[in-house]
């Protein structure tokens, strides 16, 4: 039996109403249903519903990876600067956000990439389909401005934290004309590039909120992005880069929204684009900037099942797409984070956000993702580095950073991992024989981990004092204070039993003599 959340329930009561209205069956039991006696057993059943439906926690899980292996990229995690942070653009002005335009050249912000060595560094967000890029000499658009000296300073940063660039490419109303796209600007960023660029390009951002950003007139179909985004590939083609797209956003439980009017990413790959990378985005969660909701940001949204399993769902859904009109393309989740619109302070930057991180990094893995771009590394209540005169890491740095140096390329399924306590295992990228495995723990009570295919391994009980927490302890010590230069001098612990994972967090394995991952 499922655990009944508020939500849920209110669903069901939505359910059993339209029942009645639509059901003639239903208003034949009407005189049953609101007998008295019955109306009592109905509420004690739906308080014992309440009270002990929670067959989705565990007191004890058994796990085992199997021989099914699958596939991502090993550049799979890469992080986003918002194009906002470059520019006077707009931004969410209450979160706490770092210095416009963002110095490249920052001490600690340098430093603490560098630790995290992100495999890419996305240059995109809202603000990229408003941005221009000007030459010497011409009378620039009024409009936020990206001079060529501040691009190759975010060129450089790349270089220097060892990530490669991912950048987005205009789609919005500058760079139409009579809503038409035009190369102009495109030709511009081409010219700007280095010989030995290592990157990609990037179709515009969320494309189907144009008429929310620019307004209704300014909102092209799907089918028209299609031919411009042929337009547009040939061109970076030529360059020997790939170019990403559509890069719209899906929401919990409505998918794209207003698919009716203007079109969806279906409709961009049925209508002939054979994208090198598709590219989404998705957030579980909004946060209240957003105007519209359908998850509102907090605890419950973020946790629970459905959560998982509207993430999941997505997955499958554009996954056959490509697999029927598209096969060739890569398949990237090119912008996500725990809330939309910014997040949210003390949900999205706190430990809780972590475990909600970890899950999601191993659905997208198991379903084809491969590259995930966290929006953001700075800026926002998501960002992984916290400013206040001065960078510091969030809960999710460390969880990212755990991800970015044990887990490789090739992973292996585990069985029984599809509850609330959720694994996913991945030979280590540099140590042959060697299999690396996180475990979440989603509920609030610990629970007995069986591995019965453990014989020798290391472990790490990552914890904190509350989910909305902004410290994460690692073996009771806080993260800040440990050596994370050599992932090998962390405080592991040698697996001699089965102990029970707390409520709440996450502990990494690094099991040896693993013949998969030979």
């Amino acid at each position: 039996m499922r655990h009944l959340t508020p939500k849920r329930l209110w669903l069901h009561t939505l359910w059993l109403i339209r029942s009645y209205i639509t059901k003639p069956y239903w208003r034949r039991l009407h005189p049953v249903l609101t007998h008295p006696k019955i109306m009592v057993l109905e509420v004690l059943l739906v308080a014992l519903w309440l009270v002990l439906g929670r067959g989705d926690r565990p007191d004890a899980v058994t796990l085992v990876w199997t021989h099914e292996q699958y596939q991502v990229s090993e550049d799979f995690l890469g992080v986003a600067i918002d194009a906002a942070m470059l520019t006077d653009g707009e931004w969410w002005s209450e979160s706490g956000s770092p210095p416009r335009p963002l110095e490249f050249d920052d001490p600690s912000l340098l430093r603490w990439t560098q630790l995290l060595a992100p495999d890419w560094v996305r240059l995109g967000g809202t603000e990229a389909d408003k941005l221009w890029l000007p030459e010497a000499g011409e009378v620039a658009p009024d409009a936020p401005q990206l001079p060529q000296s501040l691009f190759n300073d975010y060129l450089r940063f790349t270089e220097a934290v060892g990530a490669r660039p991912f950048i987005t490419v205009s789609t919005g109303p500058l760079v139409r004309q009579e809503s038409v796209w035009q190369p102009l600007q495109l030709d511009r960023l081409l010219s700007w590039l280095p010989k030995n660029f290592n990157g990609h390009l990037e179709f515009g951002n969320e494309p189907g909120a144009h008429w929310l950003i620019f307004g209704r007139s300014h909102q092209i179909r799907f089918d028209q992005l299609a031919q411009e985004y042929q337009q547009a590939q040939q061109q970076v083609n030529d360059y020997g880069l790939k170019l990403a797209g559509p890069a719209n956003a899906f929401w919990p439980e409505i998918g794209e929204p207003l698919k009716q009017l203007f079109g969806s990413s279906k409709d961009f790959l049925q209508a002939g684009a054979r994208p090198d990378i598709f590219t989404w985005h998705y957030y579980p969660t909004q946060s209240s900037r957003c105007g519209v909701k359908t998850e509102p940001a907090d605890w419950d949204g973020l946790l629970e099942m459905e959560t998982i399993r509207e993430f999941e769902k997505r997955n499958r859904i554009i996954t056959r797409w490509l697999r029927r009109y598209s096969p060739q393309s890569e398949l990237w989740l090119g912008e996500t984070g725990p809330a939309q619109c910014g997040g949210r302070a003390r949900l999205t930057d706190r430990f809780g956000a972590s475990l909600w991180w970890l899950t999601h990094l191993g659905i997208a893995a198991v379903n084809g993702n491969q590259t995930v771009i966290r929006q953001s590394l700075v800026g926002g209540d998501y960002a992984l580095l916290r400013y206040n005169d001065g960078y510091s890491p969030n809960p999710d740095f460390w969880a990212s950073l755990l991800w970015q140096r044990t887990m490789g390329s090739r992973g292996l399924r585990v069985a029984d991992s599809d509850g609330l306590i959720r694994a996913v295992a991945h030979c280590h990228p540099d140590q042959t024989g060697v299999l690396s495995m996180v475990i979440v723990n989603l509920t609030d009570q610990s629970v007995a981990i069986a591995l019965p295919q453990v014989q020798q391994a290391n472990y790490l009980d990552v914890t904190s004092t509350s989910l909305g927490s902004r410290y994460t302890l690692v073996d009771d010590r806080l993260a800040e204070t440990l050596n994370w230069q050599d992932i090998a001098l962390l405080p592991w612990r040698p697996w001699s039993e089965d102990p029970d994972l707390p409520g709440y967090s996450y502990r990494w394995l690094q099991v040896a003599d693993v013949d998969a991952c030979r």
